[in-house]
């Protein structure tokens, strides 16, 4: 299971509104947790998500009845930075993160403290193209 946790920074971006909330909230993702997470960005494709059994305010997405993912909320803001996926690294603002922000390749060695402030950047090492934004 991978944990991500959603955060929320305010940064200058390229991008509208409409193509972020496009990539914020995907149209494939079955909603079953009431209440509903703010975003959907976190959950795979073809995921239902529904609420802890045990903690409000925390959601899993299950894929074929599987736990895949956790999401604890928006706090590092993540969701104002989904547009970024599929561009080079180098396209990321920097400025304004202090110790929050964190990127790493999908196959490097990281930390596996979790942080909800911290902003999360993996970027494939090959391409050095972001593949997920995420909070933890």
């Amino acid at each position: 299971m991978r944990l991500i946790a959603a955060l929320f920074l305010l940064a200058p971006m390229a991008f509208t509104a409409a193509e972020a909330m496009e990539t914020v909230q995907p149209n494939d993702v079955a909603m079953e947790a009431d209440p509903a997470p703010p975003w959907t960005y976190w959950a795979p494709e073809g995921s239902t998500v529904i609420n802890h059994p045990r903690v409000d305010g925390v959601w899993i997405a299950e894929v074929d009845g599987e736990q895949t993912t956790y999401y604890f909320g928006d706090q590092c803001k993540a969701s104002e930075y989904q547009a970024f996926i599929g561009r080079t690294l180098d396209q990321f603002p920097r400025e304004g993160f202090a110790e929050r922000l964190r990127s790493a390749c999908t196959e490097c060695a990281v930390t596996s403290d979790l942080r909800f402030d911290r902003l999360n950047v993996w970027f494939d090492k090959d391409t050095n193209l972001i593949e997920e934004v995420s909070c933890g």
